[in-house]
């Protein structure tokens, strides 16, 4: 079967391609972007339309406590039935930007001044968010996450963390790359990108499909 290839713009505007079987589906993929300034910090995760309400319901049940607007974008705030954590969403045309508090819901001036922090642009392909200048905020970690049904996932991180990642004694040969075991992992090593390999722990394939399947990947990234 012929292989597909995945076409991804990251949080940064980054664009990375993921080259897999074409027997494997890929059922989500996620994003993951980081910013700082000073003593402050907070994370974002990127998903498809409908995140939020999946995140609720499946992930951690959570009610919707208000709903407004963000540079014309609605933004919603659930918090958590138990009460110990809640989450905020900004709703774009192809996909969703969230971030989780810990505790109850925030006053929505705080969820505000957060979201009007940044300058978001969705695409088709992905979600770029980057900080507004007068923020002083810096981007400190980005990664992608591919999931595919039965086979596994991908944890791609930006170029700039991804070194750390790799072993500095030579790996097995791969179709497109090295791979090396780790005690709960696979490190892939292409020629223009890193990912964290983990296998699904699944009888509808067999080890050796899954095997066969991660020889294949490649994984590039692009400035």
């Amino acid at each position: 079967m012929a292989n597909q290839t995945l076409r991804l713009v990251a949080p940064s505007g980054g664009r990375v391609t993921v080259g897999l079987s074409g027997r494997a589906p890929v059922s989500h993929v996620v994003a993951g972007v980081r910013f700082v300034g000073g003593s402050y910090g907070t994370g974002f995760q990127i998903g498809s339309r409908g995140y939020h309400d999946f995140a609720c319901t499946h992930v951690a049940p959570a009610r919707t406590r208000e709903r407004l607007l963000v540079h014309g974008r609605e933004v919603v705030v659930a918090e958590a039935d138990d009460g110990q954590s809640s989450v905020a969403t900004l709703i774009g045309d192809y996909h969703e930007l969230m971030t989780v508090y810990a505790g109850p819901a925030p006053h929505r001036d705080r969820v505000s001044g957060l979201f009007g922090s940044l300058r978001i642009e969705d695409r088709v392909d992905g979600m770029v968010v980057t900080p507004r200048p007068a923020t002083l905020l810096d981007p400190s970690g980005e990664h992608l996450v591919v999931v595919v049904r039965d086979h596994g996932s991908l944890s791609i991180p930006a170029p700039r963390e991804a070194a750390a990642l790799l072993p500095a004694h030579a790996g097995a040969r791969t179709k497109h790359g090295e791979v090396w075991k780790t005690d709960r992992s696979f490190v892939l090593g292409c020629a223009a990108g890193v990912a964290e390999v983990h296998l699904a722990d699944t009888t509808a394939t067999t080890e050796q499909q899954r095997l066969d399947w991660l020889d294949e990947l490649d994984v590039a990234w692009q400035r």
